[in-house]
């Protein structure tokens, strides 16, 4: 069974529901966490803001990101399963808060009769 990726960033789960799970993860000034794999679409909760890249597991530039104080961002997994690590290039610690949804989406409601 694959692992989670709060298991490969050795991050402790906060929540760990059958809908929810949550974790914090902390980047230091100029390092960077292990690579990690998203499954499920999550939200990421900015505690601490910093600069930085998103990377593949080869080191290729994913997207450069700047990570502002109180930002919410919604992953919503067009492009699961998505393997990546975050590399902080700022002087200051990057923390984040993932809350991934393993919620099923409602089905769709056709026209009324």
């Amino acid at each position: 069974m694959p692992l989670e990726p709060w298991e490969e960033l050795g991050a402790e789960l906060l929540i760990d529901d059958e809908q929810v799970k949550c974790w914090v993860e902390t980047v230091p000034p100029g390092e960077q966490r292990p690579a990690h794999t998203h499954r499920h679409p999550w939200v990421t909760v900015v505690l601490s803001g910093a600069h930085g890249e998103s990377l593949d597991e080869n080191g290729d530039l994913i997207k450069a990101v700047s990570l502002e104080t109180g930002q919410v961002v919604h992953n919503r997994g067009e492009h699961l399963p998505m393997r990546h690590y975050v590399h902080n290039l700022s002087d200051r610690t990057l923390v984040m808060v993932a809350i991934e949804l393993r919620t099923p989406s409602a089905p769709e409601e056709g026209p009324h009769s």
